[in-house]
């Protein structure tokens, strides 16, 4: 007899989840609301081959591409109470519960508990896919996401929140898994998987100096070496040895500018590695990249928009492996007052290696359609 597979519980557990939301809906809660959303498209690149011929062979065009759906989104949120919410989000398309998290005020403190985007790097965690400018995130923002182990830019864990000077600055702190893995066996780690020993800190900042400028960043790190690194001989889990043991240590700092229709965002992150050691130094191999988005609204209807990325993910150890990444874009919305959710975005993307030599083409084309309804 076939047993169940993974995507069959992940939708089963889904489902049961809309239906417990259900249920609670009819038992007289202070609010539920419902929210859906569409991410589909169409992309067109080079993959780092060159152009042929087209008419010595029409064939052999080595661009790839095509149509996609990559979210078919369902969120629920129930308000228990003017202080206590539950919110599940899920991806129908693939039956991924991307979302599953509780939220509960205290005075000026806010806690999450569940699967959820908490504090990192902005570009990464601070942004949802429908609320991105451009189609991707940095690229540096993506590595961050793999070297972090996270799901999607969502983990496992409980974050606590506290906002100082009238909600102008905020506070987040996120302890997660970092390890990929939902933990729920009676186990420390499964021997034949990874180890779930994995512990993940992060926290954010942002600062809201004025009306138009915010000031923001972030600190974090994440050990998955095993008990006995710790304990033992250093006398106890002292930050100080964690800290040079562990496998990424990892911080940013970021600006945004909002001055009427003129968008501005910078961000630079630096990673340590400890999992790849530089050859040179024995040190840690470091990642680091920066990037600068700006966004002007035209009008209601349309607006356009240009990124610089420059990402260094060996700091020299290997020659001619930083990226030289340029965005060039416009966001149509058809109709904002009938559809303020739908949007249509088309960009074009270069890179460059360093030298900004085009030696490997790799141009990339995209056109995306956002729906949220």
């Amino acid at each position: 007899m076939k047993g169940p597979t993974l995507t069959s519980i992940r939708k089963s557990l889904y489902m049961g989840c809309l239906a417990i939301l259900g249920v609670s809906s009819a038992s007289g809660f202070e609010k539920i609301g419902f929210q859906g959303g569409t991410l589909m498209g169409y992309n067109y690149g080079q993959n780092g081959v060159g152009w042929p011929s087209f008419g010595r062979d029409p064939l052999g065009n080595p661009g790839r591409g095509g149509f996609y759906i990559s979210q078919l989104r369902l969120q629920a949120r129930i308000d228990f109470d003017s202080t206590f919410a539950g919110v599940a989000t899920g991806n129908l398309l693939y039956a991924d519960p991307q979302e599953l998290y509780l939220e509960k005020r205290w005075g000026e403190y806010r806690v999450k508990a569940g699967k959820f985007r908490g504090a990192g790097l902005k570009s990464a965690t601070g942004a949802d896919e429908f609320q991105r400018t451009t189609v991707n995130p940095p690229r540096y923002a993506r590595v961050w996401n793999h070297y972090k182990r996270l799901l999607n830019f969502r983990d496992f864990g409980i974050q606590v929140e506290r906002d100082f000077l009238r909600g102008d600055l905020r506070n987040r702190f996120f302890v997660h898994n970092a390890n990929g893995e939902n933990v729920f066996n009676d186990e420390p780690s499964y021997p034949a998987g990874q180890n779930t020993q994995v512990l993940g800190l992060d926290y954010g900042l942002d600062w809201r100096i004025s009306p138009y400028t915010v000031w923001g960043g972030h600190i974090g790190a994440v050990a998955d070496r095993e008990w006995d690194d710790f304990i033992g001989e250093h006398e106890g889990w002292k930050a100080g040895y964690w800290f040079k043991s562990n496998a990424v240590v990892d911080a940013s700092l970021n600006h945004q500018l909002d001055m009427g229709r003129l968008h501005i965002f910078n961000e630079a992150l630096i990673m340590l590695l400890r999992d790849l050691p530089n050859p040179s130094d024995s040190g840690a191999t470091k990642n680091w990249g920066v990037s600068s988005l700006v966004r002007f609204e035209h009008s209601e209807r349309w607006g356009s928009y240009f990124r610089y990325e420059f990402f260094d993910h060996t700091d020299g150890i290997y020659a001619d492996d930083a990226l030289h990444m340029f965005t060039l874009g416009a966001a149509w919305r058809p109709s904002p007052a009938a559809y303020p959710g739908l949007r249509v975005s088309t960009q074009y993307v270069r890179s460059y290696e360093e030298g900004f030599e085009n030696t490997i083409p790799n141009d990339l084309f995209h056109c995306e359609m956002r729906m949220v309804f």
